[in-house]
């Protein structure tokens, strides 16, 4: 048995209790870095700075639909830096993924769906050779777009797990 895991643990024990009965949407999102400085967009919907990212769609992994949405919502083209073990895979059989810099069950409220959980598969990412100097908005998602320092998040709306979460990624 793995360590960590209690011998006849219920699967949903492994969920916060307003989490367990909640529809749950996987969804994948990227930390894109270049020069100390964070890829952000003003979420629309949610009225916050927060990473680019979005929904797993049906046939796509949770990298393509990373580097997708990135390049959806902010048009930079990105490669995922998260660490990635090719030697565990086999040739045309088993592909081995990027392993994401953290996953996040988040509690989505909203007014125009049903409460639901978002299963985020969150990346470590950079642009390409040449890409990020010149964004695109998207602006059916998002009010605002950028490149933030640390420093200059401290006067943004960020969510609080957000900016811990910022603060850990970007701090020596």
């Amino acid at each position: 048995m793995p360590p960590g895991i209690a011998k006849g643990l219920v699967m949903t024990e492994l969920l916060p209790s307003w989490a367990r009965l909640l529809p749950k949407h996987f969804t994948a999102s990227g930390f894109v870095l270049r020069d100390n400085r964070i890829l952000l967009i003003n979420h629309r919907k949610h009225r916050v700075w927060i990473y680019p990212g979005g929904h797993v769609e049906p046939n796509e992994t949770p990298d393509e639909a990373c580097l997708r949405e990135v390049l959806e919502e902010t048009g930079v083209h990105c490669r995922i830096v998260s660490p990635r073990d090719e030697t565990l895979g086999e040739p045309g059989v088993v592909e081995v993924l990027h392993v994401p810099w953290m996953v996040l069950c988040e509690r989505i409220p909203t007014d125009t769906e049903p409460e639901h959980c978002h299963i985020d598969f969150a990346y470590v990412c950079e642009p390409l050779p040449g890409e990020g100097a010149h964004l695109t908005e998207d602006t059916r998602e998002t009010e605002g777009i950028g490149w933030f320092t640390l420093e200059e998040m401290g006067s943004l709306s960020l969510f609080p797990d957000f900016r811990r979460q910022v603060t850990k990624l970007l701090s020596p």
